[in-house]
């Protein structure tokens, strides 16, 4: 079966302005990849600028006076910052940087600046708990 040239023309004319669409869309919404990691890297993860990144871990140091803390990760370490207006809480109280030690279990959110720094934006200090799922206290009907 021979397939007319102008429909064979068409299709890859249209494939071809998908795949320019699919890169500009992409290109427009990601963000440069780590100036430490290769740009073929494929485990480098893209993420918009401006978007919570969640994180949880041990903290393996801290720097009060510089308001920074490391968190070591499975492939590498990450230091976060904490800035003005910055919510810590340990224990569900309220909390400050002078409560963060090393050692401590620690999860929250951040956001990356465009110099690449870790800008702490929620710091929750302890295990991370989860909601108890309610027990049925009905019994089924027969």
């Amino acid at each position: 079966m021979r397939i007319p040239s102008k429909y064979l023309g068409a299709a890859l004319l249209l494939c071809l302005c998908t795949l320019i669409s699919e890169q500009a869309t992409c290109q427009s919404t990601i963000s440069p990849p780590a100036s430490h990691a290769s740009p073929n890297d494929s485990r480098v993860r893209h993420r918009p600028k401006g978007l919570l990144v969640p994180y949880h871990g041990i903290i393996s140091a801290v720097d009060k006076d510089a308001k920074t803390f490391t968190i070591e990760g499975r492939r590498e370490s990450r230091v976060l910052k904490i800035i003005d207006g910055t919510p810590i809480t340990k224990g569900g109280e309220t909390a400050t940087i002078d409560d963060i030690n090393k050692d401590d279990e620690v999860s929250g959110s951040y956001l990356k600046d465009s110099d690449g720094t870790l800008l702490a934006r929620t710091v929750k200090i302890g295990p991370v708990t989860r909601k108890a799922t309610p027990t049925p206290t009905a019994s089924p009907n027969r």
